[in-house]
Protein backbone atom coordinates (compact mmCIF):
# COMPACT_ATOMS: atom_id res chain seq x y z
CA UNK A 1 0.00 0.00 0.00
CA UNK A 2 1.26 3.77 -0.48
CA UNK A 3 1.92 5.24 1.74
CA UNK A 4 0.88 9.12 1.85
CA UNK A 5 1.07 12.51 3.91
CA UNK A 6 -0.38 15.52 3.21
CA UNK A 7 1.36 16.94 0.35
CA UNK A 8 2.53 21.07 0.68
CA UNK A 9 2.22 23.35 -1.52
CA UNK A 10 4.46 26.03 -1.02
CA UNK A 11 3.65 29.05 -2.28
CA UNK A 12 6.51 31.51 -4.18
CA UNK A 13 6.03 35.22 -2.99
CA UNK A 14 4.89 37.04 -5.50
CA UNK A 15 5.28 41.42 -6.09
CA UNK A 16 1.22 42.81 -5.94
CA UNK A 17 0.13 43.67 -8.95
CA UNK A 18 -2.48 46.81 -8.55
CA UNK A 19 -3.35 49.23 -11.13
CA UNK A 20 -6.13 51.05 -12.83
CA UNK A 21 -6.93 49.84 -16.34
CA UNK A 22 -9.51 53.11 -16.65
CA UNK A 23 -12.11 54.86 -14.81
CA UNK A 24 -15.23 52.99 -14.41
CA UNK A 25 -18.67 54.35 -14.26
CA UNK A 26 -20.35 54.81 -10.97
CA UNK A 27 -20.46 51.35 -9.33
CA UNK A 28 -23.76 49.66 -8.27
CA UNK A 29 -23.75 49.62 -4.62
CA UNK A 30 -24.28 46.06 -3.37
CA UNK A 31 -26.52 46.48 -0.25
CA UNK A 32 -28.34 43.65 2.22
CA UNK A 33 -31.80 44.02 0.18
CA UNK A 34 -30.26 43.31 -3.23
CA UNK A 35 -28.53 40.73 -1.86
CA UNK A 36 -31.44 38.84 -0.63
CA UNK A 37 -33.17 39.34 -3.84
CA UNK A 38 -29.96 39.39 -6.89
CA UNK A 39 -31.04 40.50 -10.04
CA UNK A 40 -31.14 37.84 -12.66
CA UNK A 41 -28.96 39.56 -14.37
CA UNK A 42 -26.20 39.66 -11.89
CA UNK A 43 -24.18 36.84 -9.75
CA UNK A 44 -24.06 38.76 -6.19
CA UNK A 45 -23.66 35.43 -3.93
CA UNK A 46 -21.09 32.14 -5.10
CA UNK A 47 -23.83 29.92 -5.84
CA UNK A 48 -25.94 33.08 -7.20
CA UNK A 49 -28.54 33.15 -4.29
CA UNK A 50 -28.32 32.72 -0.20
CA UNK A 51 -30.09 29.30 -0.43
CA UNK A 52 -27.37 27.78 -2.16
CA UNK A 53 -28.91 26.89 -5.87
CA UNK A 54 -26.46 27.90 -8.09
CA UNK A 55 -29.44 28.73 -10.59
CA UNK A 56 -29.66 31.74 -12.63
CA UNK A 57 -33.18 32.79 -13.83
CA UNK A 58 -31.76 33.60 -17.53
CA UNK A 59 -33.44 32.37 -20.73
CA UNK A 60 -32.39 33.91 -23.35
CA UNK A 61 -30.02 30.65 -23.92
CA UNK A 62 -32.36 28.10 -23.85
CA UNK A 63 -32.55 24.40 -24.99
CA UNK A 64 -33.65 25.62 -28.15
CA UNK A 65 -29.93 27.31 -29.03
CA UNK A 66 -27.12 26.83 -26.73
CA UNK A 67 -25.42 25.09 -29.18
CA UNK A 68 -25.13 28.38 -30.89
CA UNK A 69 -22.76 29.36 -28.34
CA UNK A 70 -19.55 30.90 -28.88
CA UNK A 71 -16.41 32.37 -27.02
CA UNK A 72 -17.05 36.44 -26.21
CA UNK A 73 -13.80 37.03 -24.64
CA UNK A 74 -11.14 35.12 -22.77
CA UNK A 75 -8.33 35.56 -20.11
CA UNK A 76 -5.41 33.92 -18.74
CA UNK A 77 -4.29 34.16 -15.18
CA UNK A 78 -0.48 32.83 -15.66
CA UNK A 79 -0.50 30.14 -13.61
CA UNK A 80 -1.10 26.08 -13.78
CA UNK A 81 -2.44 25.34 -10.05
CA UNK A 82 -6.16 24.72 -9.93
CA UNK A 83 -8.93 27.23 -10.54
CA UNK A 84 -12.00 26.59 -8.74
CA UNK A 85 -13.89 30.21 -8.58
CA UNK A 86 -17.36 31.23 -9.19
CA UNK A 87 -16.81 34.71 -10.45
CA UNK A 88 -18.67 37.79 -9.34
CA UNK A 89 -20.99 40.39 -11.36
CA UNK A 90 -22.66 43.60 -10.66
CA UNK A 91 -23.79 45.76 -13.35
CA UNK A 92 -21.41 44.63 -15.68
CA UNK A 93 -18.22 44.83 -13.64
CA UNK A 94 -16.95 40.98 -12.96
CA UNK A 95 -14.79 39.90 -10.25
CA UNK A 96 -13.23 36.68 -10.70
CA UNK A 97 -10.42 35.09 -8.21
CA UNK A 98 -7.57 32.86 -9.22
CA UNK A 99 -4.73 30.57 -7.61
CA UNK A 100 -2.23 31.78 -5.28
CA UNK A 101 -4.99 34.41 -4.15
CA UNK A 102 -5.08 36.09 -7.53
CA UNK A 103 -7.69 38.69 -8.02
CA UNK A 104 -9.01 40.40 -11.72
CA UNK A 105 -11.77 43.34 -11.71
CA UNK A 106 -12.92 43.00 -15.29
CA UNK A 107 -15.82 44.85 -17.45
CA UNK A 108 -17.85 41.61 -17.74
CA UNK A 109 -19.09 42.37 -21.08
CA UNK A 110 -15.38 42.44 -23.10
CA UNK A 111 -12.71 41.70 -20.52
CA UNK A 112 -11.60 44.78 -20.39
CA UNK A 113 -8.91 44.77 -17.35
CA UNK A 114 -10.11 47.08 -14.73
CA UNK A 115 -7.83 46.55 -11.84
CA UNK A 116 -5.64 43.19 -10.60
CA UNK A 117 -4.37 42.20 -7.45
CA UNK A 118 -1.76 39.31 -6.74
CA UNK A 119 -1.09 38.39 -3.36
CA UNK A 120 2.33 38.27 -1.82
CA UNK A 121 1.95 35.07 -0.07
CA UNK A 122 4.89 34.03 2.89
CA UNK A 123 7.28 31.50 1.57
CA UNK A 124 6.35 29.04 4.34
CA UNK A 125 2.64 29.03 3.40
CA UNK A 126 1.51 25.32 2.98
CA UNK A 127 -2.19 23.98 2.20
CA UNK A 128 -3.53 20.73 2.12
CA UNK A 129 -4.69 20.60 -1.69
CA UNK A 130 -3.63 23.28 -3.98
CA UNK A 131 -3.59 26.98 -3.45
CA UNK A 132 -6.85 27.70 -5.13
CA UNK A 133 -9.04 30.21 -3.65
CA UNK A 134 -13.27 29.71 -4.73
CA UNK A 135 -14.17 33.67 -4.91
CA UNK A 136 -15.22 36.56 -3.25
CA UNK A 137 -17.82 38.66 -1.70
CA UNK A 138 -19.55 42.17 -2.02
CA UNK A 139 -20.93 44.45 0.08
CA UNK A 140 -21.78 47.90 0.00
CA UNK A 141 -18.40 49.43 -2.35
CA UNK A 142 -16.47 47.17 -1.06
CA UNK A 143 -15.00 43.12 -2.47
CA UNK A 144 -13.77 40.50 -0.20
CA UNK A 145 -11.51 38.06 -0.46
CA UNK A 146 -9.86 35.38 2.12
CA UNK A 147 -6.30 34.28 1.73
CA UNK A 148 -3.77 31.46 2.09
CA UNK A 149 -2.22 33.07 5.01
CA UNK A 150 -5.39 33.47 6.29
CA UNK A 151 -6.04 37.03 6.28
CA UNK A 152 -9.29 38.73 4.84
CA UNK A 153 -8.99 41.77 2.82
CA UNK A 154 -11.59 44.31 2.00
CA UNK A 155 -10.84 46.23 -1.67
CA UNK A 156 -12.45 49.24 -2.96
CA UNK A 157 -14.68 47.80 -6.01
CA UNK A 158 -14.05 50.76 -8.23
CA UNK A 159 -10.43 51.21 -8.16
CA UNK A 160 -8.59 47.80 -5.98
CA UNK A 161 -7.56 49.70 -3.28
CA UNK A 162 -6.93 48.00 -0.39
CA UNK A 163 -9.10 49.49 2.67
CA UNK A 164 -8.06 46.98 5.16
CA UNK A 165 -6.42 43.69 5.65
CA UNK A 166 -6.93 41.64 9.26
CA UNK A 167 -5.20 38.41 10.06
CA UNK A 168 -7.96 35.88 11.03
CA UNK A 169 -5.43 33.52 12.55
CA UNK A 170 -1.75 31.80 12.30
CA UNK A 171 -0.73 30.22 8.70
CA UNK A 172 2.40 28.83 10.64
CA UNK A 173 -0.43 26.62 12.02
CA UNK A 174 -2.01 26.04 9.00
CA UNK A 175 -4.98 27.97 9.21
CA UNK A 176 -6.05 29.59 5.41
CA UNK A 177 -8.91 30.46 3.87
CA UNK A 178 -9.84 29.02 0.24
CA UNK A 179 -13.69 29.91 -0.02
CA UNK A 180 -15.68 32.75 -0.90
CA UNK A 181 -17.12 34.46 2.09
CA UNK A 182 -20.72 34.92 2.72
CA UNK A 183 -22.15 38.38 3.56
CA UNK A 184 -25.25 38.52 5.92
CA UNK A 185 -26.15 42.60 6.83
CA UNK A 186 -22.99 44.07 8.08
CA UNK A 187 -20.99 41.17 8.49
CA UNK A 188 -18.49 39.14 6.64
CA UNK A 189 -18.63 35.31 7.37
CA UNK A 190 -15.84 32.91 6.80
CA UNK A 191 -14.60 29.56 7.20
CA UNK A 192 -11.58 28.13 8.34
CA UNK A 193 -9.46 25.56 6.36
CA UNK A 194 -6.45 23.15 7.50
CA UNK A 195 -8.03 20.05 8.93
CA UNK A 196 -4.93 17.80 7.93
CA UNK A 197 -3.26 20.05 10.52
CA UNK A 198 -4.76 19.60 13.30
CA UNK A 199 -6.13 23.31 13.18
CA UNK A 200 -9.57 23.84 15.53
CA UNK A 201 -11.96 24.74 13.07
CA UNK A 202 -14.47 27.70 13.33
CA UNK A 203 -16.49 30.28 11.61
CA UNK A 204 -15.56 33.69 12.45
CA UNK A 205 -18.04 36.94 11.42
CA UNK A 206 -15.93 40.16 11.04
CA UNK A 207 -17.62 43.71 10.61
CA UNK A 208 -17.68 44.43 6.72
CA UNK A 209 -16.55 48.47 7.47
CA UNK A 210 -13.54 47.65 9.16
CA UNK A 211 -12.94 43.74 9.46
CA UNK A 212 -12.84 43.85 13.12
CA UNK A 213 -13.89 40.52 15.37
CA UNK A 214 -17.40 40.00 15.77
CA UNK A 215 -18.12 36.77 17.00
CA UNK A 216 -16.53 32.88 16.69
CA UNK A 217 -17.76 29.60 16.72
CA UNK A 218 -15.91 26.65 17.03
CA UNK A 219 -17.03 23.81 15.44
CA UNK A 220 -14.76 21.32 17.31
CA UNK A 221 -16.80 21.67 20.88
CA UNK A 222 -15.84 21.23 24.33
CA UNK A 223 -19.07 18.80 25.32
CA UNK A 224 -17.18 16.05 26.39
CA UNK A 225 -17.71 14.17 22.80
CA UNK A 226 -14.06 14.65 22.05
CA UNK A 227 -11.80 12.71 24.80
CA UNK A 228 -9.65 15.08 27.08
CA UNK A 229 -8.91 17.98 25.30
CA UNK A 230 -8.64 16.72 21.95
CA UNK A 231 -11.19 18.90 20.42
CA UNK A 232 -8.26 21.87 20.95
CA UNK A 233 -6.47 19.86 17.67
CA UNK A 234 -9.40 18.54 16.43
CA UNK A 235 -9.97 20.04 12.94
CA UNK A 236 -13.41 20.13 11.88
CA UNK A 237 -13.07 22.62 9.70
CA UNK A 238 -16.01 24.81 7.96
CA UNK A 239 -14.24 24.97 4.70
CA UNK A 240 -16.83 25.84 2.48
CA UNK A 241 -18.90 28.68 1.82
CA UNK A 242 -22.45 27.90 3.99
CA UNK A 243 -25.98 29.07 3.70
CA UNK A 244 -28.04 31.34 5.12
CA UNK A 245 -32.03 30.96 5.60
CA UNK A 246 -33.48 34.34 5.47
CA UNK A 247 -36.57 33.50 6.72
CA UNK A 248 -35.17 31.96 10.40
CA UNK A 249 -32.40 34.05 9.60
CA UNK A 250 -29.90 31.13 10.58
CA UNK A 251 -27.03 30.16 8.70
CA UNK A 252 -26.28 26.52 7.76
CA UNK A 253 -22.68 25.72 7.85
CA UNK A 254 -21.01 22.56 6.86
CA UNK A 255 -18.19 20.80 8.88
CA UNK A 256 -15.11 18.88 8.14
CA UNK A 257 -13.25 15.42 9.08
CA UNK A 258 -11.88 15.66 12.91
CA UNK A 259 -8.44 15.65 13.07
CA UNK A 260 -6.39 13.37 13.08
CA UNK A 261 -8.91 10.83 10.94
CA UNK A 262 -8.52 7.47 13.04
CA UNK A 263 -6.97 8.17 16.56
CA UNK A 264 -6.68 4.98 18.95
CA UNK A 265 -7.52 7.29 21.90
CA UNK A 266 -10.37 8.31 20.95
CA UNK A 267 -12.60 5.20 19.63
CA UNK A 268 -15.59 4.66 18.41
CA UNK A 269 -17.71 5.94 21.29
CA UNK A 270 -16.52 9.06 21.04
CA UNK A 271 -18.85 11.25 18.50
CA UNK A 272 -16.52 14.07 17.89
CA UNK A 273 -19.54 17.23 17.60
CA UNK A 274 -19.54 18.85 15.38
CA UNK A 275 -17.13 17.28 13.18
CA UNK A 276 -18.81 15.92 9.60
CA UNK A 277 -22.08 18.14 10.32
CA UNK A 278 -24.28 20.56 9.34
CA UNK A 279 -24.70 23.28 12.31
CA UNK A 280 -27.10 25.49 12.30
CA UNK A 281 -25.50 29.31 13.79
CA UNK A 282 -27.12 32.32 14.84
CA UNK A 283 -25.57 35.51 12.78
CA UNK A 284 -25.75 37.82 14.70
CA UNK A 285 -23.80 36.33 18.25
CA UNK A 286 -22.13 33.04 16.31
CA UNK A 287 -23.79 30.67 18.52
CA UNK A 288 -24.50 27.55 17.41
CA UNK A 289 -28.31 26.50 18.38
CA UNK A 290 -28.21 22.83 16.75
CA UNK A 291 -26.34 20.15 14.26
CA UNK A 292 -26.73 17.21 12.55
CA UNK A 293 -24.17 14.71 12.40
CA UNK A 294 -23.92 12.62 9.24
CA UNK A 295 -20.82 10.32 9.89
CA UNK A 296 -19.80 10.31 13.89
CA UNK A 297 -17.01 9.42 15.11
CA UNK A 298 -16.03 9.44 11.17
CA UNK A 299 -12.61 7.78 10.37
CA UNK A 300 -12.41 7.89 6.43
CA UNK A 301 -12.16 11.64 5.82
CA UNK A 302 -15.60 12.19 4.87
CA UNK A 303 -16.05 15.95 5.26
CA UNK A 304 -19.28 17.67 5.99
CA UNK A 305 -18.72 20.36 4.23
CA UNK A 306 -20.70 20.12 1.06
CA UNK A 307 -23.12 22.86 0.56
CA UNK A 308 -26.13 22.93 2.90
CA UNK A 309 -28.79 23.74 -0.16
CA UNK A 310 -31.80 25.03 1.31
CA UNK A 311 -35.19 24.25 -0.53
CA UNK A 312 -38.85 23.54 0.27
CA UNK A 313 -39.63 19.98 -0.30
CA UNK A 314 -43.21 19.05 -0.21
CA UNK A 315 -43.81 22.04 0.99
CA UNK A 316 -41.12 21.58 4.01
CA UNK A 317 -38.76 24.32 4.65
CA UNK A 318 -35.29 21.55 3.90
CA UNK A 319 -31.76 21.49 3.31
CA UNK A 320 -30.62 18.88 0.68
CA UNK A 321 -26.70 18.16 0.71
CA UNK A 322 -24.99 15.58 -0.70
CA UNK A 323 -22.44 14.42 1.08
CA UNK A 324 -18.70 12.69 1.04
CA UNK A 325 -19.94 9.69 2.32
CA UNK A 326 -21.82 8.47 -0.57
CA UNK A 327 -25.47 9.76 0.71
CA UNK A 328 -27.86 12.39 -0.19
CA UNK A 329 -29.29 13.53 2.96
CA UNK A 330 -32.79 15.33 3.44
CA UNK A 331 -33.48 17.53 6.70
CA UNK A 332 -35.68 19.79 7.80
CA UNK A 333 -34.94 23.21 9.21
CA UNK A 334 -37.00 25.17 11.64
CA UNK A 335 -36.06 28.60 13.86
CA UNK A 336 -32.64 27.53 13.58
CA UNK A 337 -33.01 23.70 14.62
CA UNK A 338 -31.85 20.93 11.87
CA UNK A 339 -33.41 17.39 11.73
CA UNK A 340 -33.03 13.68 10.31
CA UNK A 341 -35.79 13.15 7.43
CA UNK A 342 -34.29 10.64 5.33
CA UNK A 343 -31.10 9.89 3.04
CA UNK A 344 -30.48 7.30 -0.09
CA UNK A 345 -26.88 6.21 -1.06
CA UNK A 346 -26.21 8.13 -4.44
CA UNK A 347 -22.88 6.54 -5.36
CA UNK A 348 -21.28 3.66 -4.86
CA UNK A 349 -21.06 3.47 -0.77
CA UNK A 350 -20.27 0.52 1.43
CA UNK A 351 -19.20 2.07 4.98
CA UNK A 352 -22.85 2.37 5.97
CA UNK A 353 -25.75 -0.40 6.35
CA UNK A 354 -28.29 1.88 6.32
CA UNK A 355 -29.04 5.16 7.87
CA UNK A 356 -31.54 4.87 11.08
CA UNK A 357 -34.86 6.06 11.15
CA UNK A 358 -33.20 8.37 13.69
CA UNK A 359 -30.68 9.59 11.69
CA UNK A 360 -27.48 7.88 12.77
CA UNK A 361 -25.84 5.68 10.35
CA UNK A 362 -24.83 1.72 10.93
CA UNK A 363 -21.42 1.47 10.16
CA UNK A 364 -20.03 -1.81 8.92
CA UNK A 365 -17.67 -2.57 11.10
CA UNK A 366 -15.65 -4.53 8.58
CA UNK A 367 -15.06 -1.50 6.34
CA UNK A 368 -14.12 0.98 9.44
CA UNK A 369 -10.38 1.39 9.36
CA UNK A 370 -8.62 1.09 12.39
CA UNK A 371 -4.23 1.31 13.64
CA UNK A 372 -3.13 -2.06 12.03
CA UNK A 373 -6.58 -2.71 10.26
CA UNK A 374 -6.86 -1.74 6.43
CA UNK A 375 -9.90 -1.96 4.77
CA UNK A 376 -11.90 -1.55 1.24
CA UNK A 377 -14.01 1.40 1.89
CA UNK A 378 -16.13 3.29 -1.00
CA UNK A 379 -16.74 5.80 -1.25
CA UNK A 380 -12.28 7.10 -1.53
CA UNK A 381 -11.65 10.08 0.84
CA UNK A 382 -11.97 12.36 -1.72
CA UNK A 383 -15.55 11.53 -1.68
CA UNK A 384 -18.33 10.52 -3.77
CA UNK A 385 -19.17 14.51 -4.02
CA UNK A 386 -16.21 16.78 -2.74
CA UNK A 387 -16.23 21.27 -2.84
CA UNK A 388 -17.54 21.46 -6.17
CA UNK A 389 -21.34 22.13 -5.63
CA UNK A 390 -24.38 20.50 -7.05
CA UNK A 391 -27.21 23.40 -8.78
CA UNK A 392 -30.70 23.04 -7.87
CA UNK A 393 -33.80 24.04 -10.92
CA UNK A 394 -36.65 25.03 -9.15
CA UNK A 395 -38.89 24.72 -12.93
CA UNK A 396 -37.54 20.74 -13.03
CA UNK A 397 -37.31 20.02 -8.71
CA UNK A 398 -33.96 18.44 -9.83
CA UNK A 399 -30.34 18.76 -7.80
CA UNK A 400 -27.65 18.19 -10.25
CA UNK A 401 -24.86 16.32 -8.56
CA UNK A 402 -21.07 16.33 -9.92
CA UNK A 403 -20.61 12.77 -8.84
CA UNK A 404 -17.37 10.48 -8.27
CA UNK A 405 -17.56 6.38 -8.18
CA UNK A 406 -14.06 5.38 -6.56
CA UNK A 407 -12.85 3.37 -3.32
CA UNK A 408 -9.54 3.29 -1.11
CA UNK A 409 -7.69 0.94 0.97
CA UNK A 410 -7.04 2.46 4.30
CA UNK A 411 -5.61 1.84 7.68
CA UNK A 412 -4.93 3.97 10.52
CA UNK A 413 -1.59 5.22 11.27
CA UNK A 414 0.28 6.43 14.33
CA UNK A 415 0.40 9.95 14.46
CA UNK A 416 1.41 12.92 17.32
CA UNK A 417 0.16 16.65 16.70
CA UNK A 418 3.24 19.12 16.27
CA UNK A 419 1.92 22.46 15.50
CA UNK A 420 2.33 23.00 11.61
CA UNK A 421 2.97 19.49 10.71
CA UNK A 422 0.21 17.71 8.90
CA UNK A 423 -1.27 15.48 11.35
CA UNK A 424 -3.95 12.63 9.38
CA UNK A 425 -3.19 9.18 11.16
CA UNK A 426 -3.88 7.30 7.76
CA UNK A 427 -2.43 5.42 5.07
CA UNK A 428 -4.48 4.85 2.12
CA UNK A 429 -4.75 4.31 -1.90
CA UNK A 430 -7.58 5.33 -3.91
CA UNK A 431 -8.80 2.82 -6.91
CA UNK A 432 -11.94 2.74 -9.61
CA UNK A 433 -14.85 0.60 -8.46
CA UNK A 434 -14.25 -2.94 -9.91
CA UNK A 435 -15.69 -3.29 -13.36
CA UNK A 436 -17.20 -0.08 -13.83
CA UNK A 437 -15.53 1.95 -17.05
CA UNK A 438 -16.19 5.39 -14.91
CA UNK A 439 -15.20 7.39 -11.86
CA UNK A 440 -17.37 10.61 -12.61
CA UNK A 441 -20.79 11.19 -13.21
CA UNK A 442 -23.27 13.80 -13.41
CA UNK A 443 -26.48 13.53 -11.93
CA UNK A 444 -30.17 14.46 -11.66
CA UNK A 445 -31.53 13.69 -8.42
CA UNK A 446 -35.16 14.17 -7.21
CA UNK A 447 -34.44 15.77 -3.33
CA UNK A 448 -38.17 14.50 -2.22
CA UNK A 449 -37.21 10.85 -3.22
CA UNK A 450 -33.58 10.04 -3.85
CA UNK A 451 -34.13 8.96 -7.46
CA UNK A 452 -32.52 9.34 -10.05
CA UNK A 453 -33.57 11.35 -12.93
CA UNK A 454 -30.90 10.90 -15.41
CA UNK A 455 -27.00 10.65 -15.28
CA UNK A 456 -23.73 11.29 -17.66
CA UNK A 457 -20.80 9.26 -17.29
CA UNK A 458 -17.43 10.20 -18.02
CA UNK A 459 -13.93 8.30 -17.74
CA UNK A 460 -11.88 10.37 -15.49
CA UNK A 461 -13.47 12.23 -12.13
CA UNK A 462 -15.56 15.69 -12.27
CA UNK A 463 -14.33 18.31 -10.53
CA UNK A 464 -16.40 21.42 -11.83
CA UNK A 465 -19.27 22.66 -10.15
CA UNK A 466 -22.69 22.91 -11.82
CA UNK A 467 -24.65 25.49 -12.62
CA UNK A 468 -29.05 25.42 -13.90
CA UNK A 469 -30.05 28.30 -15.70
CA UNK A 470 -34.05 29.28 -16.42
CA UNK A 471 -33.46 28.21 -20.07
CA UNK A 472 -33.45 24.85 -19.15
CA UNK A 473 -29.98 23.98 -19.56
CA UNK A 474 -27.25 22.37 -17.28
CA UNK A 475 -23.80 23.39 -17.77
CA UNK A 476 -20.43 21.87 -15.61
CA UNK A 477 -16.96 20.43 -17.52
CA UNK A 478 -15.13 17.46 -16.94
CA UNK A 479 -11.57 17.11 -16.93
CA UNK A 480 -9.85 14.04 -19.43
CA UNK A 481 -11.68 15.49 -22.56
CA UNK A 482 -11.19 19.36 -20.98
CA UNK A 483 -14.71 20.42 -21.74
CA UNK A 484 -17.26 22.55 -21.07
CA UNK A 485 -20.66 21.39 -21.45
CA UNK A 486 -24.53 22.10 -21.71
CA UNK A 487 -27.11 19.01 -20.68
CA UNK A 488 -31.06 19.45 -21.34
CA UNK A 489 -32.43 20.03 -17.73
CA UNK A 490 -35.09 17.84 -18.49
CA UNK A 491 -33.52 14.20 -19.73
CA UNK A 492 -29.68 15.00 -19.62
CA UNK A 493 -29.28 15.19 -23.33
CA UNK A 494 -26.05 16.57 -24.45
CA UNK A 495 -27.19 19.88 -26.81
CA UNK A 496 -23.60 21.43 -26.58
CA UNK A 497 -19.47 21.11 -25.69
CA UNK A 498 -16.01 22.86 -26.32
CA UNK A 499 -12.89 21.79 -25.86
CA UNK A 500 -10.75 24.10 -23.66
CA UNK A 501 -7.51 24.56 -22.84
CA UNK A 502 -7.77 22.07 -19.53
CA UNK A 503 -9.72 20.19 -17.48
CA UNK A 504 -12.58 22.16 -16.13
CA UNK A 505 -12.52 22.91 -12.65
CA UNK A 506 -14.46 26.20 -12.48
CA UNK A 507 -17.45 26.85 -11.10
CA UNK A 508 -20.05 28.23 -14.13
CA UNK A 509 -22.26 31.52 -13.82
CA UNK A 510 -24.13 33.61 -15.39
CA UNK A 511 -25.24 37.25 -15.96
CA UNK A 512 -26.69 39.58 -18.22
CA UNK A 513 -24.88 43.11 -19.44
CA UNK A 514 -27.16 44.88 -21.53
CA UNK A 515 -30.11 42.31 -22.31
CA UNK A 516 -26.91 39.85 -23.45
CA UNK A 517 -26.75 36.89 -21.51
CA UNK A 518 -23.19 35.25 -21.09
CA UNK A 519 -21.96 32.23 -19.05
CA UNK A 520 -18.49 32.19 -18.09
CA UNK A 521 -16.35 29.44 -16.32
CA UNK A 522 -12.91 28.66 -15.47
CA UNK A 523 -10.65 26.44 -17.24
CA UNK A 524 -7.45 25.27 -14.97
CA UNK A 525 -7.03 21.89 -13.85
CA UNK A 526 -5.53 20.99 -10.46
CA UNK A 527 -7.03 21.07 -7.20
CA UNK A 528 -6.62 17.70 -4.73
CA UNK A 529 -6.97 14.97 -7.41
CA UNK A 530 -3.21 15.34 -8.88
CA UNK A 531 -2.01 15.51 -5.45
CA UNK A 532 -4.29 13.03 -3.54
CA UNK A 533 -5.91 10.56 -5.92
CA UNK A 534 -2.76 8.26 -6.48
CA UNK A 535 -3.40 5.49 -9.32
CA UNK A 536 -6.56 6.97 -10.23
CA UNK A 537 -4.88 10.20 -10.95
CA UNK A 538 -3.04 8.61 -13.96
CA UNK A 539 -6.81 9.62 -16.12
CA UNK A 540 -5.71 12.76 -15.88
CA UNK A 541 -2.40 12.52 -16.47
CA UNK A 542 -2.32 14.16 -20.24
CA UNK A 543 -4.26 17.57 -18.88
CA UNK A 544 -2.28 20.48 -20.17
CA UNK A 545 -2.26 23.02 -16.96
CA UNK A 546 -3.11 26.50 -17.03
CA UNK A 547 -5.83 28.80 -15.89
CA UNK A 548 -8.72 30.28 -18.38
CA UNK A 549 -11.12 32.17 -17.98
CA UNK A 550 -13.84 31.43 -20.90
CA UNK A 551 -16.89 33.55 -21.03
CA UNK A 552 -19.32 32.65 -23.62
CA UNK A 553 -22.64 34.15 -25.53
CA UNK A 554 -24.72 33.47 -28.76
CA UNK A 555 -23.56 33.92 -31.67
CA UNK A 556 -24.65 37.12 -33.53
CA UNK A 557 -25.21 35.42 -36.66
Amino acid sequence: MMKKSVMLLTATAFAVGLSSAHATDSYSTVTSDRLKSPEASNWLHWRGNYEGWGYSPLDQINTENVADLEVAWTISSGVNQGHEAAPIVNDGMMFVTAAYNKLYAMDAATGELIWDYERQLPDDVAVCCDVVNRGVAVHGDTVYMGTLDAHLIAFDAESGKIKWDITVDNYKKRYAISSAPLVVDDKIIVGVHGGEYGVRGYVGAYEAETGAEVWKAHTAVDDGSWPGDTHETGGAAPWLTGTYDQDTHTLYWGTGNPSPWIDPARGEEHDLHHSVSVIAIDPDNGEITDAYQYSPSDAWDYDGTNEPMLIDIDGQPSIASPQRNGWLYRLARNEGEVSFVNAWPYAETNIFKEVGSDGRPIVEAANRPAIGKTVDACPAFLGAKNWNPSAYDPNTGLMYVPTNEWCMKIRGAQVEYSAGAPYVGAEFEMYQVPGNDHVGMLQAIDPATGETAWSQEFTAPVWSGVLTTGGGVVFSGNLDERKFMAFDAENGEELWSMTTNSGVVGTPVSYSVDGEQYVAVWSGFGGAIPLWAGPVAELTNNIPMGGTLWVFKLSES
